[in-house]
């Protein structure tokens, strides 16, 4: 009888022991998985892009669209549908008429382009959220696409409205009047109204 009370404490540290160790062993495995999935993506990101050189938007292939950030098969298809069907781009801002392609797809891809006659242009739409650096008021009666999505606020789509206005109502005859164009409120003319004028 006291054998089996001796044999009953043992058997349990023995299972509290294989317990510890498996949670353990556990643990150790969980937190190298994290680690290792840390390291891949601190790892895998920045050397894709490293590999990248600058990519001439006239000529590149398939292959080498897709390499740029946030293009996929089908942003590189619309890239070379867009060249073929209306010639080579004159300007980077082009890019925003491919279908798929946004302000945000655009401003990642840029590092990665060669410029194209642009430069400048393209400076101030890539610094449009900081209204400090664009310099000089931009005239919306007169203003240029590129000129109007150098706003912030103002992508391609309120550029396209602003300017479809103006030619086809009317001309703005204050600042305050571009809250007339659909899509402009209070917040965006806020943003902007330091930055026009007519």
């Amino acid at each position: 009888m006291s054998k089996k009370v001796n044999n009953k404490p043992i058997f349990t540290i023995i299972i509290l022991a294989l317990i510890l160790v498996i949670v353990i062993v556990l643990v150790v495995g969980f937190q190298k998985i994290s680690f290792n999935k840390k390291e891949l993506q601190k790892g895998t990101v920045p050397t894709e892009q490293e590999e990248i050189t600058k990519i001439n938007i006239n000529n590149a292939d398939i292959e080498n669209l897709m390499k740029l950030p946030g293009i996929g098969n089908t942003k590189a298809k619309a890239i070379m549908d867009y060249r073929e069907n209306i010639g080579e781009f004159k300007s980077l801002n082009e890019l925003i008429k491919v279908k798929g392609i946004g302000e945000k797809t655009f401003e990642k891809i840029f590092p990665y382009l060669e410029a194209i006659n642009d430069s400048t242009e393209i400076i101030a739409f890539i610094n449009s959220n900081s209204p400090k650096e664009i310099s000089g008021k931009i005239n919306i009666n007169t203003a240029s696409l590129s000129e109007l999505i150098s706003l912030p606020g103002i992508g391609e789509k309120r550029a396209q409205k602003i300017i479809s206005f103006r030619e086809k109502i009317e001309n703005f005859k204050n600042k305050e009047d571009i809250k007339k164009v659909k899509g402009i409120g209070e917040g965006i003319y806020t943003k902007i109204k330091d930055m026009i004028e007519i």
